[in-house]
């Protein structure tokens, strides 16, 4: 999964190593919900496809929730319309904006995404011990809440 060796991982300052962490369990859980019948989803689509509003949201917005330029938005968002993901249609509010709002396959692919993320964690917990990934979960919570 990564190209550093265990020893070279091991080195790495401990934002890093999170990191590392956090790309194989975005991996992993890609390819599980690539598994379920979402073989064209990459993980740039999971930005755009993950911060819709149940109602639509305007592509600007869509950008700044996404953390990414609206530019690099509407490509994700056509890429993901080919894909039947999501439709796009102009704002009635505001005829210069784009509404982008997720279809019955992009409803059923966020539907997917919680069984996927279960099994990450199924496969972690076997990695590492019921007890140890519950201590790494706590270790977590404590750096992610101080």
């Amino acid at each position: 999964m990564s190209d550093l060796t265990p020893g070279e991982l091991r080195a790495l300052p401990l934002g890093r190593l999170l990191l590392h962490a956090h790309r194989r369990a975005q991996a992993a859980s890609l390819a599980k919900l690539q598994s379920r019948g979402h073989s064209e989803i990459r993980l740039g689509h999971l930005p755009v496809i993950t911060n819709l509003d149940p109602s639509g949201t305007r592509i600007t917005d869509l950008a700044a929730k996404a953390g990414i330029t609206r530019q690099m938005t509407g490509r994700l968002v056509k890429e993901l319309e080919v894909l039947g993901y999501v439709s796009s249609r102009q704002d009635p509010n505001d005829q210069r904006a784009v509404v982008v709002a997720l279809t019955a396959r992009g409803t059923a692919f966020l539907a997917d995404a919680p069984a996927a993320m279960s099994e990450v964690d199924d496969d972690f917990a076997a990695l590492l011990g019921a007890d140890e990934l519950a201590r790494l979960r706590d270790s977590l919570l404590r750096i992610s809440t101080t």
